[in-house]
């Protein structure tokens, strides 16, 4: 009979009893001028045994400098508000509120260390983080048309830039003042300037993360707007701060009918004024139509007119038709897309 044994006679290493710092973090808090220091802490035995987390802070002026100084040393709790967040959740806490830390402005690196009611220590961890006062962005405008025709494509390109680097800028936009004197928000419109490359689609940035934002859009054939647009280009970051504006003063030429607009009756040989709104044309071609519900309408000539005059005192020409409209234009045909019609048929009667 062979007896086999079943122990193993290799030597044993006892699990370690020594706690254990998963991590550690130092933030400073822009917006409540507050350092915030944490410490993930596991000890084998259970947190019961931890006796306590302590903590080193120092201070010096610059990344280069060799000055350091103790600036406070304590113990990060985990029993709750104000100092911690959650109790009993193995996470250690102390925040150093802005009455503590005063203008205290540099570079600060804490050490941390736990130990337990046996006796047993974790090993000393350590992180740094810079404290200074946030510097809002640097915006610089690059391209931006100095004039537009309705329906082109327009593109924006700025150069934004923050001094903690390109992370800290939350978003580029702008907004815009229309010559109707109403005024549109970018950050409610979506009107984002991206700087993620090719992948932006539309957007037409170039080349990701150089620090040019980017936005490309198409406008409003159909608008009854012309004249200046006034653009505001701005940054903010993440910590709420907003750069400089830049204003960019855009015109679009063109013209809006104002009369006749809406199904009225005219009739033959009495006057009628027709009106219109113009920005950055000389003349103007006034024409109309007795065939407006076909698929493509004849137009006959009125008159061409200086645009700053505002109206024309038409002449009803003798025709009978309900189907109606008037057509102005630039009269120079190289600008197809400054003409305006007719909203809504109207007649003419003897």
């Amino acid at each position: 009979m062979i007896m086999v044994s079943c122990i193993d006679n290799r030597q044993q290493t006892a699990p370690s009893s020594d706690p254990v710092i998963e991590s550690v973090t130092l933030n400073y808090s822009q917006l409540n001028k507050s350092l915030f220091i944490s410490a993930e802490v596991i000890d084998p035995q259970g947190w019961e045994t931890i006796d306590s987390v302590m903590f080193y802070l120092y201070r010096k002026d610059s990344v280069d400098s060799a000055d350091e100084e103790l600036f406070l040393n304590s113990c990060l709790f985990d029993e709750g508000p104000p100092l911690d967040i959650i109790i009993r959740d193995d996470v250690y806490s102390y925040l150093i509120d802005s009455t503590t830390l005063a203008d205290n402005d540099g570079y600060y690196r804490v050490t941390v260390q736990a130990f337990d009611s046996d006796g047993n220590s974790s090993d000393i961890e350590t992180k740094s983080e810079l404290v200074a006062p946030n510097s809002p962005p640097e915006i610089f405008l690059i391209e931006a048309p100095s004039s537009f025709e309705k329906g082109e494509f327009v593109r924006f390109k700025v150069r934004a830039t923050d001094p903690q680097g390109a992370d800290d800028i939350s978003y580029v936009t702008f907004s815009v003042l229309k010559p109707d004197g109403i005024y549109q928000s970018g950050d409610t419109s979506g009107w984002y300037m991206l700087d993620t490359g090719p992948s932006s689609g539309l957007w037409g940035d170039e080349i990701a993360n150089d620090g040019i934002y980017t936005i490309t859009f198409q406008t409003e054939l159909h608008s009854e707007l012309q004249g200046d647009f006034t653009f505001f280009y701005f940054s903010e970051d993440i910590h709420g701060a907003v750069s400089d504006t830049i204003e960019k003063k855009i015109t679009n030429p063109g013209v809006t009918l104002i009369s006749p607009n809406y199904s009225d009756t005219l009739y033959t040989t009495h006057t009628y004024r027709i009106k219109w709104e113009s920005a950055y044309i000389s003349e103007l071609k006034l024409e109309y139509t007795i065939n407006a519900n076909d698929d493509i309408p004849s137009y006959q000539s009125i008159a061409t007119v200086t645009a700053s005059t505002g109206y024309y005192d038409w002449s009803v020409p003798n025709a009978s038709s309900s189907h109606c409209k008037v057509r102005i234009s630039d009269s120079d045909p190289k600008h197809p897309n400054r003409v305006d019609v007719s909203d809504n048929e109207f007649t003419i009667i003897p």
